[in-house]
């Protein structure tokens, strides 16, 4: 027995794992929903991992987020509707440090705002793609641990190739399903392969992927990724079912539309900084 118990004391109870071009991606992917009862204020709320009532804290996801530059994040724009924003309730929800200890920290949503198609200097109902204005200062004390997500050429990608899709299916009931390893908030990816490309067929329209995987409610707004180097090459936007039954088809607009999109947005803080 004590030959045993020293072989289980070395076991890494507690590891993510080792890491991966995939898992650091996952560091920028966050759920994105309503929460109740947060303090309001700029720097968020701070609730332990360790917290005996932590899973009571897990906010509403509506759906998930990526962040692609400081204070900016990409969704969905129907996952932005769902949003309880001019209320106050809409928030992210991220892993950070305070104090050098590992936390979980809502910050909230400032403001979001629809696509607006530069083919037609208007907003365009037809892509369904949202930006998240979320300015987080980070402290030495307080560190904001989000990277950007590193992009990829969309325009290359063809029928056959594999891609990961990758967010936060099925909202809060996913992480609290379990009876054991509850709690522990963090994307879900799944594999699949671009099984068809559908070209616009009209000016408002754009490209989209079709995707052999299915599509559960909660992952709107994810990556598309590619599987080797975790490279965004889209985002999720919807997933097709029949009589409630999930399909393995899921749709995702390219990054060759996001991409410079969301580069090209900026805004000034309160403080007078621009972004």
């Amino acid at each position: 027995m004590d030959k045993l118990a020293a072989i289980f004391s070395k076991i890494p109870w507690t590891s993510f794992g080792r890491q991966t071009p995939i898992s650091r991606l996952a560091k920028s992917i966050l759920p994105v929903g309503n929460h109740f009862g947060v303090q309001k204020n700029q720097s968020g709320e701070i609730i332990s991992s360790h917290d005996p009532g932590f899973e009571d804290w897990i906010m509403d996801i509506q759906g998930t987020a990526f962040q692609c530059g400081p204070g900016k994040l990409l969704t969905c724009w129907h996952v932005c509707e769902a949003l309880e924003v001019k209320a106050g309730n809409a928030y992210i929800h991220a892993d950070t440090i305070f104090n050098g200890l590992p936390t979980k920290t809502y910050y909230p949503v400032s403001s979001c705002f629809n696509f607006i198609d530069p083919r037609h200097q208007k907003g365009n109902a037809s892509v369904d793609v949202g930006v998240l204005i979320c300015p987080v200062r980070s402290s030495d004390s307080h560190k904001y641990q989000v990277p950007a997500v590193k992009w990829g050429d969309s325009t290359q990608v063809g029928i056959g190739d594999r891609v990961l899709i990758g967010g936060y299916p099925l909202g809060r009931d996913l992480f609290l399903t379990a009876t054991t390893n509850r709690g522990i908030v963090q994307p879900t990816f799944y594999d699949g392969i671009i099984s068809a490309i559908l070209p616009a067929t009209k000016p408002e329209e754009t490209r989209l992927f079709q995707i052999s995987s299915v599509a559960l409610g909660g992952i709107s707004g994810g990556v598309v990724c590619t599987a080797d180097t975790g490279r965004v090459i889209g985002m999720v936007t919807s997933g097709l079912s029949v009589e409630s039954v999930s399909l393995p088809i899921t749709y995702a607009i390219p990054s060759e539309v996001l991409h410079p999109w969301v580069d090209a947005i900026s805004f000034v803080t309160r403080d007078g900084k621009w972004e």
